[in-house]
């Protein structure tokens, strides 16, 4: 090893060991917005990069260099290029960190080819819960600051795209790799780039959308390094939980069961226990907004699984997870603690797993089914407003034990409507204002009308336009909301759309709400909005 390479090492270890040493303690309470993908690359999630494949940026004239490595120290990728002979006046070699590294190129092995990553732009992070740190050595050394890269992607078929497409288009370098399943592999002859968000809100609302829970859970406290160069067995631990319960991972098997943006609280075992003397998790937090969804633990052998579910992140979302059962169920709310849940999240003692990895989570009660009824062959009613028996149904592709309870009471209607089509999930009327406030344009209200016969639709105007002879109509005092739909995606946002649609019966009058017409005889009337679906509208579902 060089000597320029000993002393740059041992400076910034020795900074990294004395910065880096509380990062094991616990990162304080957060409540931010999750995501569905750990890296936020889309195409390119799968991939992890060889420290090995690296090739430094072009050298001046002349100069060449035997050694050109690669490595992380903490969460820092440096690369260092040794041994070089050449050059007017002669090149010593040099240690590339941060701008330096622009035009660094990696390749990784992707879809039984390759792809080759290069480094097009360096910039200080501004994390998404704390202010901007300037990147000074100092501040870089303690790891209160980091880099973030922007890095082009090109396959062997010559396309080159953005790593990060969506997010704010930069990444972290993050050691180690991952297994499709969402495992983290401890191996330091590897990293990943982690794509970042964007704060599409202010500085004082902050709306994050995009990027991947990897680059998220490091904002929030949980790196996989800590006081060791490649970071501790602890660190490691904890990072890997936090991306799993940050994607509603229920089954730890890498399958999400969440949405984008989804507003979350959580917190570890420690700020949970100072709210609860007793040692049970409190029921709610954030002044009762957020309900106890479960408690996360990384278990002996490695297993990433809550112990107990009190809630699903979405109610109504069809799930990707496989594991769930009766000795894992969510209750149904509002009555968490009661649910049918055979071990309630409030009856966790968290004092009897103060050895364990655990996270505790909180989240609303953001949804609520949209379900189509059938009345007659001409007339269907659209509507949240249902009693249904979730504990067999845990997501809504099966509506089968759906009723309508268009009075709002609780209770089933004695009606001759019958359940046809879940539509999916939209978002309830009972956001909280703070929520709402967040979203802002992403979202907009869907308003419940009728008319004096009593026939009903869901418009997004709250003059019921463009039907006639509708007016507003309420249920314990909503204002006639129903709910809220995603105001609209980009133009260019990648998969596929679940546009909520108004449609009429040309001659009769009709009106129905559906994604689909109710028939061959229903025409378009106009869009209403988009619905959440797993899968759909990457980076930008909430």
């Amino acid at each position: 090893m060089s000597a320029i390479m000993k002393v740059w090492r041992q400076g910034l270890l020795g900074a990294v060991l004395l910065g880096g040493s509380g990062a094991v303690a616990e990162p304080p309470p957060t409540n931010s917005a999750q995501g569905t993908q750990l890296h936020g690359s889309e195409r390119f999630e799968s991939i992890n990069i060889p420290h090995a494949s690296v090739e430094g940026p072009p050298l001046p004239t002349g100069v060449t260099c035997a050694t050109v490595k690669s490595g992380m120290v903490g969460g820092r990728i440096v690369v260092w290029q040794l041994s070089c002979t050449g050059g007017t006046p002669p090149f010593p070699g040099v240690l590339l960190d941060g701008p330096s590294l622009v035009g660094t190129t990696f390749r990784a092995p992707f879809e039984g080819r390759s792809v080759r990553l290069v480094i097009q732009e360096a910039r200080c992070h501004v994390g998404i819960t704390s202010s901007p740190v300037a990147c000074t050595s100092e501040n870089l050394n303690s790891g209160a600051a980091r880099w973030e890269f922007r890095v082009s992607a090109t396959t062997d078929d010559k396309t080159t795209v953005p790593l990060c497409p969506s997010g704010s288009g930069f990444a972290f370098a993050v050691p180690h790799a991952w297994s499709a399943g969402g495992a983290l592999l401890k191996n330091p002859d590897y990293f990943t780039f982690a794509c970042a968000p964007s704060n599409q809100g202010t500085t004082t609302n902050p709306f994050f959308v995009g990027g991947g829970v990897i680059a998220k859970c490091i904002d929030w406290g949980y790196a996989p390094w800590s006081g060791a160069v490649n970071g501790d067995d602890v660190a490691l631990e904890s990072h890997e939980l936090c991306t799993r319960m940050a994607r509603a991972d229920y089954c730890g098997e890498g399958r999400s069961n969440t949405l984008d943006g989804t507003p979350l609280s959580f917190m570890g075992p420690q700020a949970a226990l100072a709210l609860s003397p007793g040692g049970y998790p409190v029921a709610t937090v954030e002044h009762g907004q957020y309900a106890l969804e479960a408690v996360w633990r990384r278990d002996s052998c490695g297993t990433v699984r809550p112990l107990c579910l009190g809630k699903k992140r979405w109610d109504s979302l069809s799930l990707e997870a496989t594991c769930l059962n009766r000795a894992l169920e969510a209750g149904i709310p509002p009555v968490i603690a009661t649910g049918p849940s055979v071990r309630p999240c409030e009856d966790m003692k968290l004092t009897n797993y103060a050895d364990d990895t655990l996270i505790v989570s909180y989240s609303l009660f953001i949804d609520r089914a949209l379900v189509m009824f059938k009345k007659t062959d001409t007339e269907f009613v659209t509507t949240t407003s249902v009693v249904a028996d979730l504990q067999e149904h845990p997501g809504i592709v099966d509506v089968a034990s759906f009723r309508a309870d268009l009075n709002g009471d609780g209770l089933a209607d004695t009606s001759s409507l019958v359940p046809l089509r879940a539509e999916g999930p939209i978002l309830s009327a009972k956001l909280p204002s703070a929520i709402k406030k967040r979203m802002g344009s992403f979202i907009k209200p869907l308003y419940r009308c009728v008319d004096h016969l009593g026939r009903r639709l869901l418009t997004d105007s709250n003059t019921c336009a463009p039907a006639t002879g509708y007016f507003l109509h309420a249920v314990n005092a909503d204002q006639g909301i129903e709910g809220y739909v995603y105001s609209a995606v980009d133009a260019d946002s990648t998969g596929q759309r679940r546009p909520l649609k108004l449609w009429r019966h040309p001659t009769l009058g009709f009106y129905a709400t559906s994604t689909q017409p109710p028939s061959s005889a229903f025409v378009f009337v106009k869009d209403l909005g988009y619905l959440p679906a797993v899968g759909q509208l990457p980076g930008r579902d909430l």
